[in-house]
């Protein structure tokens, strides 16, 4: 009985200390309270402080740096900020250069080729117009000093027929070639083939014959005629033979010829 009652005490003992200490702390913090006044007394602080820290602004002190602290922090390599410098390009090997080098060489050559050829073709053209008298800007000039023909509008089929003999005579196919045309374009015009006019084209003249039997054999004529009287190209004894008969029978198959 008297092993439980100590037990017992004990335990009230121990839980009652923690109530004791905070019953101490309270009034331990009570008291200090109650030394300070609610309110400060003017009568301590005197006019210099009231003065210095109430009328008068906070003025700040500016520190003084010497130089040799200056100099100091200027060589300290770890102040010392720069920007990050690239590295050098790296160099090609030297096979690597001649190659680059030779490929550049053969782009620009390949213009330089191709502005040569270009260059020759040109004068290669020029030439070939310089001797056949041709020219982009004026019509080509006979050749030999025959002059042009006029258009003339002649009456009948033996006008035409004694103007072809005399070219002949004289030995100026390119007259004759140029009479020969002429009295094709009258007989075409006799038969109604087409309308003879001092105004109309030979593209005029193919259009109207155009759905007529003769269509093929009047163009193929009228090229002949083209290249030979605009071209300005002489006409040899044996091409002017053939273009004689050509034209013969051509006359021949729309109505009459001598």
């Amino acid at each position: 009985m008297s092993k439980h009652f100590l037990i017992k005490s004990c335990l009230l003992f121990l839980l009652c200390l923690p109530l004791q200490g905070k019953a101490q702390y309270d009034s331990t913090v009570n008291a200090a309270r109650a030394a300070v006044p609610d309110t400060i007394d003017p009568s301590i602080m005197s006019d210099t402080t009231v003065g210095q820290y109430v009328d008068e602004p906070f003025v700040y002190q500016r520190r003084q740096v010497t130089a040799s602290s200056v100099n100091k922090l200027k060589t300290d390599e770890w102040l010392q900020y720069r920007d990050p410098q690239a590295a050098p390009p790296k160099t090609a090997p030297w096979f690597i250069q001649i190659l680059e080098t030779l490929f550049r060489v053969i782009a620009a050559g390949r213009y330089i080729i191709m502005g040569l050829l270009l260059l020759g073709l040109a004068y290669l053209i020029f030439r070939f117009m310089q001797s056949n008298g041709l020219s982009i800007f004026r019509k080509p000039a006979s050749k030999g000093g025959l002059p042009d023909v006029a258009d003339e509008s002649l009456q009948d089929a033996a006008e035409y027929e004694g103007k072809i003999k005399a070219a002949i005579a004289a030995g100026d196919n390119r007259q004759a070639i140029r009479w020969w045309y002429l009295y094709t374009l009258f007989q075409l015009s006799e038969k109604q083939l087409l309308v003879l006019l001092r105004d109309k084209t030979n593209n005029d003249y193919l259009r109207e014959m155009r759905n007529s039997a003769h269509y093929k054999k009047f163009a193929a004529l009228t090229l002949d005629y083209e290249y030979i009287w605009y071209g300005g190209f002489n006409v040899s004894e044996a091409n002017f033979r053939s273009m004689n008969q050509e034209f013969r029978d051509f006359n021949n198959a729309i109505g009459k010829s001598w």
